[in-house]
């Protein structure tokens, strides 16, 4: 659904350049609101629990600030708030524990990450 014809307000809860691009060339018009969070504060011990736990932080911190926003200036549309986190972890077998090409090794070489995403909406 292209931007003028949106029944939404669609805010972007992150900095990201590539984000802001794919909202873009989708056509799509949005707002950047960050969230301002200390992402190095929260911790979580699997890669896939970290990135859910910091979306949702980024988009609880955005929410709070809407609603402080949202007393002083009402908006007919609804609102969708888009608030994402990536990481990367080394590429782990089935079972969790690192098979021995997937190891990363001391010298750097054979380094072998997968990308993890995580989005709140």
């Amino acid at each position: 659904m292209a931007a003028n014809c949106s029944p939404f307000k669609i805010i972007l809860g992150s900095s990201s350049i590539a984000r802001r691009k794919i909202l873009a060339e989708m056509g799509y018009d949005f707002t950047i609101m960050t969230a301002d969070i200390d992402e190095k504060s929260i911790r979580k011990e699997n890669p896939e629990d970290l990135v859910v736990t910091l979306a949702e932080a980024k988009a609880d911190a955005i929410v709070s600030k809407l609603q402080t926003f949202d007393n002083q200036n009402k908006d007919d549309k609804p609102t969708i708030l888009i608030a994402a986190d990536t990481s990367f972890a080394p590429k782990m077998a089935q079972r969790g524990a690192p098979t021995a090409p997937q190891m990363l090794r001391q010298n750097g070489d054979e380094l072998q990450y997968c990308v993890i995403n995580s989005v709140a909406l």
